[in-house]
């Protein structure tokens, strides 16, 4: 018990209100305040989301009678704390109303009802758990406005955007499987080990559709994926800026390919039909010919339209006009497809209000890398104006994670093992990886290309030190297959010895 013997007798004095209900409620504001963290250093303070502590007179009255702030604000109260401030509310109760004690207390929070039941109980009043009321919210936000306008918090440009648990079909259920593969994908690090053009082509092959609920499905498809990974500011070498970090999902390659290749340099591909293959059977075409292009989204190539027709049912989910849309000044104008994705990841500050909630409230997994916490934000680009991903969306990239977590976590070698093959040096049936995995919730069946864009720049360079590579491994490999031989003439003139005599070490 949390109370003395003198409180106990203090307190039993009070009136006892029957029928008089009171629920405690401890909620993270919608504000952003300096924490004690980092401050006595002197430092910058730590941004935090302020706890507070309301109490509810949830009948008669119907409105909170008792607020604190936590000190300090970025610890969750203890129960010593929760009980001092309901103490202090029957003290101090709202205008015109004497001292009293309520009838009950209530919680939404079962770890206070075991901690403070027989405190209560010993001064009379019902403890028992009852779920956060209606008004809470409101009451919430109404207290972090008046914050803002006293200059004692402030919000950042994203806090009240949208969540992604209001993404139509979006369940708790999926984001814990999403918010998992965002963990261990951002633990990889995988904006260290790739560039942004080192992307891979991500087919789902699996026979049948993944049905996430009534009205949202997931059938085969393509997309294609790249690593996030651009400094701003600081050094010549990018140090003491920001380091901008995530992942992107393209549905066309002339996306992906708009959005990594560097200004003013010519796509290997567009320029050079020998590293074309078909999409379908991926064939290259016969000496002297060139594959037929999809005439819609125009960066897909097939042998003929038998080929085309076979594909049809997995390229239309990605089969879209170049983009036209732009955004931005001059020069630095983006050219938007009809449709991208990406995953972004910072600080908590960088993350909606609504994500943090459910991820607390939920304890959804989030990386620590280096010391550093990074949360995940996902949005999807229609047309290039933002908006929150539907379910179906959320499941293309689940599977985009999953496919780099194969690559960059069991594959390495793989982007280096195959960049012969994107060069037209190799006339062999391009390598892939086959992965089974589970798309929320669901068996999928994923297929990882290396999508890799190349300039015609690029195609030169890597071909000259490939080759050399190659006649490195063909001068070793005849250096080796004489020393076997050397070493085969060794055996045979000691067939002879007797048991015993082979083998002697030579001190």
């Amino acid at each position: 018990m949390l109370l003395t013997p003198k409180q106990v007798e203090r307190y039993r004095k009070l009136e006892k209100k029957q029928l008089e209900v009171w629920q405690v409620v401890v909620r993270q504001l919608r504000v952003w305040s300096a924490s004690s963290a980092g401050a006595d250093d002197g430092q910058d303070a730590v941004p935090c989301r302020p706890y507070c502590i309301l109490v509810n007179n949830l009948y008669p009255l119907g409105q909170v009678v008792s607020k604190k702030i936590c000190d300090p604000p970025e610890v969750y109260p203890s129960p010593q704390t929760v009980l001092d401030l309901t103490l202090q509310a029957m003290l101090d109760p709202p205008t015109n109303t004497p001292q009293h004690r309520p009838d009950k207390i209530v919680f939404p929070d079962k770890n206070f009802v075991g901690q403070l039941r027989k405190s209560y109980s010993s001064l009379g009043i019902e403890c028992s758990y009852l779920s956060e009321s209606d008004g809470i919210d409101a009451y919430i936000q109404e207290l972090s406005q008046h914050l803002i306008r006293k200059d004692l918090a402030s919000v950042a440009e994203v806090s009240e955007r949208a969540g992604l648990i209001s993404g139509a079909g979006v369940t708790t259920e999926a984001l814990a499987v999403f918010y998992s593969a965002c963990e261990q994908y951002a633990k990889l690090e995988p904006w260290d080990r790739l560039a942004e053009r080192q992307a891979i082509q991500v087919d789902a092959v699996g026979d049948e559709e993944l049905r996430l609920d009534a009205r949202h499905h997931v059938g085969r498809g393509t997309v294609f994926s790249s690593v996030i990974s651009t400094r701003t500011g600081g050094g010549p070498n990018g140090e003491g800026g920001d380091h901008i970090r995530g992942m992107a999902l393209f549905y066309t390659r002339a996306d992906l390919e708009r959005r990594v290749l560097p200004p003013g340099e010519q796509l290997a591909l567009m320029e050079n039909p020998e590293l074309r293959r078909c999409a379908k059977c991926d064939k290259r075409a016969a000496p002297g010919k060139e594959l037929k292009r999809c005439t819609r989204c125009k960066c897909t190539f097939y042998c003929d339209a038998q080929c085309q027709r076979g594909h049809w049912k997995d390229h239309k989910v990605s089969c879209t006009p170049p983009g036209s849309t732009t955004s931005g000044p001059g020069e630095h104008k983006i050219v938007w497809g009809a449709k991208e994705m990406s995953i972004l990841y910072g600080p908590q500050t960088s993350v909606p209000f609504d994500d943090l909630d459910v991820i607390r409230k939920h304890s959804l997994p989030i990386a620590k890398v280096k010391g550093e916490f990074l949360y995940p934000s996902a949005v999807v680009f229609r047309k290039g104006d933002p908006s929150v991903p539907d379910v179906s969306e959320l499941a293309w990239l689940t599977r985009a994670l999953n496919a780099q977590i194969e690559l960059v976590g069991k594959q390495p070698l793989f982007m280096q093992d195959t960049m012969g093959e994107l060069l037209g040096l190799d006339d062999s049936e391009p390598r892939k990886l086959e992965l089974q995995c589970k798309t929320l919730g669901h068996d999928d069946h994923l297929v990882i290309r290396n999508s890799t864009v190349l300039t015609m720049h690029d195609v030169e360079r890597l071909r000259k030190v490939i080759k050399k590579q190659q006649v490195g491994a063909q001068k070793d490999e005849g250096e080796t297959q004489e020393a076997n031989e050397t070493k085969d003439e060794s055996d045979d003139d000691g067939a002879d010895l007797q048991d015993g005599e082979k083998g002697c070490n030579v001190m």
